[in-house]
């Protein structure tokens, strides 16, 4: 990929928001500037993302198996999307909306919309050496397709798009139509999906232990009664189990009660227990010995920038992006990787001290 500003091939950093940033010049890249186009080099790569989406579709019983495969699937997709390839666009845009891939709702939302909106605004660059029958008619069936997922995504709109009340499903339609695409024939007004949100919050735990990319912390919100809900899903391992238990021994995850500020750390059964499990609370995780691609060492640097102690107390980093998230009528997550780090991080600058700009960021974006 091109980065717009500084014109370096680059591989983009992959931001909490669903932006991409350069990591030369930390020019935040517009979706809107990739050049949609379908090439041997990013059909081929994104064949490689559907073979492995397709194996972790038939190896669901195993999740160790699925979690490999899957995750393969999305950083093939990812790679093809960076080129372009306009059904990597669709597909990634499906992993969002679907709760693949962890972050927040709303902004899951946001990432997919646009992604959608992307493909069936274009048309979309072929090259003539690909074994295509008619490459009109392909453009035209990989735009349709695009439409019907933005469509179908305006009916499942968040809470804060709604009151924003600026994507009207009617006008987007007629939008879509203006350009000659097919579209399903309806109006619109299929009942709202609600999200599974204890499900959602599992998710976001069990993709720490990915074997591809996986989040390096991140911050929930559990309104009152959900972390009882999360305490009594099951471990599959072991009868009788919690698995929040069983994630929080190989994950640092602390509590903190949304009223008192208190936090503790849950480690065992027992520490679980003594929770009271109908108050609302922020779940802070971390999770050093993830799939990232930095060091062990740099990733404790970050966790201890996170927890240090200031004017606020032990985990005052953490605090700050609680206290950003509690004036926000709409976020309930923020899952950060090692490349929200790196968007802050110059040659001189140690991780540290690009963790605290990174909160900054954050507790300044409300």
């Amino acid at each position: 990929m091109i980065c717009q500003k500084c014109s370096k091939n680059i591989k983009p950093l992959e931001l909490y928001n669903g932006d991409w940033a350069c990591p030369l010049c930390k020019a935040v890249l517009s979706i809107k500037s990739i050049a949609v186009k379908v090439n041997k080099e990013n059909d081929d790569t994104f064949k490689l993302s559907e073979l492995c989406y397709l194996r972790a579709l038939k190896c669901q019983n195993s999740s160790a198996k699925y979690e490999r495969e899957i995750g393969t699937a999305i950083d093939y997709c990812r790679a093809a999307a960076r080129m372009g390839n306009p059904k990597a666009l669709i597909r990634l845009g499906f992993y969002y909306e679907h709760g693949y891939i962890s972050a927040d709702a709303s902004e899951s939302f946001r990432i997919a919309y646009e992604y959608y909106k992307l493909v069936w605004n274009s048309v979309p660059e072929m090259d003539e050496r690909l074994p295509d029958r008619d490459y009109a008619e392909s453009c035209k069936k990989l735009r349709s397709a695009a439409a019907k997922h933005y469509l179908e995504l305006l009916k499942k709109l968040p809470e804060s798009y709604r009151r924003v009340g600026n994507l009207n499903y009617v006008d987007e339609k007629a939008k879509i139509i203006a350009k000659g695409l097919t579209v399903p024939d309806d109006d619109g007004t299929d009942s709202l999906i609600e999200e599974n949100r204890i499900a959602h919050v599992m998710n976001i735990l069990q993709s720490c232990f990915s074997k591809e990319r996986s989040p390096l912390f991140g911050v929930i919100r559990l309104e009152r009664g959900e972390y009882g809900d999360l305490r009594e899903v099951s471990s599959s391992a072991k009868r009788n189990s919690s698995k929040i238990v069983d994630i929080a021994k190989k994950l640092l995850i602390v509590l903190f009660d949304a009223d008192s500020g208190d936090f503790r750390t849950v480690k065992t059964a027992d520490d679980s227990k003594d929770i009271d499990a109908d108050n609302a609370y922020y779940l802070y995780f971390f999770n050093a010995y993830g799939q990232h691609d930095i060091s062990e060492r740099k990733c404790v640097k970050i966790g201890k920038a996170l927890r240090k102690s200031t004017g606020l107390g032990e985990y005052s980093g953490v605090k700050r992006i609680i206290d950003a998230m509690s004036r926000s009528v709409t976020q309930t997550d923020y899952i950060f990787s090692e490349d929200d780090v790196l968007m802050y991080k110059s040659r001189l600058e140690p991780f540290g001290h690009a963790t605290d700009d990174l909160i900054n960021a954050v507790a300044n974006k409300q």
